[in-house]
């Protein structure tokens, strides 16, 4: 009976540990926003490239953890149209932030978020820019959908107006 409970109780001890280690690894990071899942870092923003019309088309995959992330300049009053496409839109997390350059204009020094889906899970957002600087769009999986699925592939349309 002795050796019974002693490995129950070796049992429990594991599947306590095994639950802290997975409950720190789906905290949130305070720098990616409430949308996304960390711990892994947001890959190096890349530079949006705009056509004639002003609208920039970026097409990726989402693998686990990972995150992308794009960036552009826009201006004071101008309007932002943003568009995700996939298969598995509702499993994205989608933020857009203002980067420290005028973060002193907002109440969020750290980096000001002006729109996130992570509340509503929409796919598409149109809004004013709040001040001219230097904008970036954030994507990753959700924390319950990066330990499910393998890959999520996307588009997003960026529209300045």
């Amino acid at each position: 009976m002795r050796r019974t409970g002693a490995s129950v109780l070796v049992l429990i001890l594991a599947a306590l540990a095994a639950w802290v280690s997975t409950a720190q690894d789906t905290k949130p990071a305070a720098s990616l926003g409430p949308a996304l899942a960390t711990p892994h870092a947001v890959n190096p923003a890349t530079e949006l490239k705009f056509g004639d019309e002003r609208i920039a088309r970026v097409e990726g995959m989402l693998v686990g953890k990972e995150r992308r992330a794009y960036s552009f300049d826009a201006h004071k009053g101008q309007r932002v149209v943003l568009t995700l496409s996939s298969d598995r839109s509702s499993w994205i997390g989608m933020d857009l932030v203002a980067t420290p350059v005028f973060a002193s204009a907002h109440r969020d020094a750290a980096s000001p978020t002006v729109y996130t889906n992570f509340i509503d899970g929409s796919t598409t957002w149109e809004g004013v820019v709040p001040a001219d600087g230097s904008y970036t769009l954030r994507l990753g999986l959700l924390n319950a959908q990066a330990r499910k699925v393998g890959r999520v592939d996307y588009a997003v349309d960026v529209n300045l107006k």
